[in-house]
């Protein structure tokens, strides 16, 4: 008995010699160039890892496996410790193909995992590309996790990987970007599928322009340093497409010698590389025009870029940086702006991986639509199409198996949360015109806007505590007819429509919120009948049930994930504007007789996917709204001046008017653009142009100024106050040269 005993001791022993783990953590696989051939592994040191390296084959059998120790090592150091990285650098892979791998040391070989290559025909693909997984940390950990149902080829990151770029939260990161990984049995041994990265620097990366060759080891250069320069780069995932990555904070000061060697590069290699593939796409961190009004802008990022795009068949640019979703048309730079064409360059994305979703609401004459949701963006890569969809965050999504995937490179799981775009639907399908851009080939001229908000305030109140506050609780949003504890609980959302036009005719309006704990009961919305904070409500400050004003809708949440409950019959954004903005009341339907009910739990903006309201609208354009003076419209009548010209009507501008009586005492115009407004530039005139005939007459001449600043505000102020008529008044300026 003893002797057996001792035996399977032994036995058990034995065995966990021969599974004894490397002492790395933080595996990741990241693309830098030629993805058919080559790949970096990556990985961190876990305690003491001495003369890691790395075993990797094509097939399951190990005996058969190439041994390759580190191309380069780095420490990623910040305020709060550091990150001791390797970097693996494996060529001469066989394109299209599983490559099997585990990292060892001096004590073992740890998990095994695996990628494919890229293939070097036209064989289709699936790839994911968003950003900003700064914060918001169960939506990232739900878009991670979403990544490994989809089992995309690659995946582009648009950059802002942590808030602090601290080596804590890099490894925070890390920790979650295993939840992307796809669990497969092949040939009866357990492997861990990894999916490449290509990585962006964003504006939380400024700190350390090193960020991602010290943590990613991408060597985009090839110069085999780890320096400021390998945050931009290009290469060709198979002849079907060709990915850029370029650094948006070159725009920055004291970047500019980096900015005009990237944009050298840039301009050199779409003209050189780029008609070799079918589809050009390129992924930067900020957005040229953000669509969220808190954001400016980043018009030197337009100018460096827009034509380049335009004149060289760049098909599609996925940015990040403001927290929201988008989709434009395909777009054609046109003066300091873009105009919707037939053909052109089509933008999305926005990034709102993990990080809070900010109001979507300030869209483009060129827009398709916007959202304030978290997602990421899926692209199916075919020879005669490249199609976009949305993926929001949920786990309603199936997980592909790897014989599926196998079977089909383009399939895309089931029960996945796509997010349809106003007059396009689930997927933009892209095709090309003869000049190589992009031409959207099923979208529907319905003539519709839309907007997401975000909430700005959430909170809930309960009658049991009729003087706490819950602003900020763990729990989200709790709507309940009878708790033990609480008692009737009841959820106050609050969204800001200052952005909106009164000229707005909305013709969709749905609530939208991500049900946590679901619920058999009936839910009712109101409209708040009075004013509250989310800091200071409570269920006296209220006056408790009395918050409900009028009744807009009844929902039912039967399942988890994100509900949609609409909102269009109300009319409630025209009762906000009329009667004043206090925001929205979730309610319990009922009092449950004094007995515990089953109540509803949603996200509020503090814990995950927060409360939206997307509205669609159409403008009236015979609108202007009671008691305001509107900037309705201006246009650049000449783009190019020159010295000498003499006086020259350089832009024009309406002013439409609510008021019968109004009266114009100044204004201030900004300009921006090559020419030197203070020294080349002898006088700027305002003109009312009284008879419509667009010409600078002396009788209309209405006051003279001049700039102070190059590329800055000019202003205008006048002796005696004009009045302006009831309706649109139209005026001319001009520029002495």
């Amino acid at each position: 008995m003893k002797t057996k005993i001792l035996a399977a001791i032994a036995a058990t022993l034995s065995l966990g010699a021969l599974e004894a783990n490397a002492a790395t953590q933080f595996h990741r696989l990241v693309w830098d160039a030629d993805p058919a051939h080559q790949a970096v592994i990556a990985f961190s040191a876990q305690g003491i890892s001495t003369d890691p390296y790395v075993k990797y084959g094509f097939d399951t059998d190990e005996a058969t496996w190439t041994t390759q120790e580190p191309s380069s090592s780095e420490n990623f150091v910040t305020f709060l410790g550091f990150i001791k990285s390797s970097f693996v650098r494996l060529k001469g892979l066989t394109p299209n193909a599983d490559v099997f791998y585990r990292v060892c040391d001096q004590d073992g070989c740890g998990d095994r995992f695996y990628f494919k290559t890229a293939p070097t025909d036209n064989s289709p693909y699936v790839v994911v590309a968003g950003g900003d997984t700064r914060s918001g940390w169960t939506n990232r950990q739900k878009g991670n996790a979403l990544v490994g149902k989809i089992r995309p080829l690659f995946v582009m990151h648009g950059g802002d990987y942590t808030n602090l770029n601290s080596s804590a939260e890099v490894s925070s990161f890390f920790t979650d970007w295993e939840l992307s990984y796809s669990n497969d049995v092949i040939n009866d041994i357990e492997y861990k599928r990894t999916y490449p990265i290509i990585p962006t620097h964003g504006n939380h990366e400024d700190g350390n322009f090193k960020t991602l060759c010290k943590i990613f080891g991408v060597d985009y250069n090839a110069d085999g340093k780890c320096d400021e320069s390998d945050t931009y780069g290009a290469f060709n995932i198979s002849p079907l497409l060709r990915a850029y990555t370029l650094n948006s904070q070159y725009q920055n000061s004291g970047w500019s010698s980096h900015a005009a060697a990237m944009n050298n590069w840039l301009y050199t290699d779409l003209a050189d590389n780029g008609p070799a593939v079918t589809w050009r796409v390129v992924q930067y961190h900020k957005p040229m025009f953000p669509h969220y009004s808190g954001k400016s802008a980043n018009t030197e990022l337009f100018n460096w870029w827009s034509q380049a795009f335009y004149d060289h068949g760049m098909n599609l640019v996925v940015e990040s940086d403001t927290h929201i979703n988008k989709m434009t048309q395909a777009l054609e730079p046109s003066g300091e702006d873009y105009i919707a064409s037939d053909s052109g360059t089509v933008f999305v994305g926005e990034g709102s991986w993990g990080a809070p979703a900010r109001s979507a609401n300030n869209p483009k004459t060129w827009s398709i639509d916007l959202a304030s949701i978290q997602q990421f963006k899926v692209l199916q890569v075919t020879s005669d199409k490249l199609i976009v969809r949305t993926a929001q965050f949920d786990e309603t999504a199936e997980t592909l198996t790897k014989e599926q995937r196998d079977a089909d490179t383009t399939v895309l799981p089931s029960g996945v949360n796509w997010w349809h775009a106003n007059n396009v639907g689930e997927a933009l399908n892209l095709v090309q015109a003869a000049n190589r851009l992009s031409v959207i080939e099923n979208l529907s001229n319905g003539g519709t806007s839309q907007i997401s908000i975000a909430a700005t305030q959430d909170t809930y109140i309960a009658s049991n505590k009729t003087s706490s506050n819950f602003n900020g609780s763990s729990d989200g949003l709790l709507a309940d007819g009878y708790d033990i504890s609480n008692g009737t609980m009841i959820s106050l959302i609050k969204f800001d429509i200052e952005n909106m036009s009164a000229c707005a005719d909305t013709s969709r309006v749905q609530l939208s919120i991500d049900i946590t704990d679901d619920s058999t009961g009936n839910y009712e919305i109101y409209a708040a009948s009075s004013d509250w904070q989310e800091a200071t409500a409570t269920w006296n400050s209220v006056s408790g049930e009395a918050i409900k004003g009028a009744y807009l809708a009844t929902f039912k949440p039967v399942k988890t994930g994100i509900l949609e409950v609409d909102l269009s019959n109300s009319n409630i954004v025209d009762y906000w504007q009329t009667n004043g903005n206090h925001g929205l009341v979730i309610a319990h339907v009922g009092d449950c007789n004094g007995l515990s009910c089953n109540g509803v739990d949603f996200d509020s903006k503090e814990t995950g996917s927060g409360p939206t309201l997307n509205v669609n609208y159409n403008h009236n354009q015979s609108c202007i709204p009671e008691g305001s003076v509107e900037a309705a419209s201006g246009a650049l009548t000449q783009s190019i001046i020159n010295a000498g010209d003499g006086e020259k009507v350089v832009f024009r501008f309406t002013l439409n008017s609510g008021f019968e009586d109004a009266e114009l005492h100044g204004l201030s115009l900004s300009s921006d653009g090559e020419i030197d407004e203070v020294n080349d530039i002898n006088g700027v005139k305002l003109y009312q142009d009284i008879n419509g005939n667009g010409k600078a007459e002396a009788n209309e001449e209405i006051a003279l100024s001049n700039y102070t600043v190059d590329n800055g505000d000019i202003s205008f102020s006048f002796d005696t106050a004009l009045s302006l008529q009831l309706g649109s008044n139209a005026f001319l300026v001009t520029y002495q040269l």
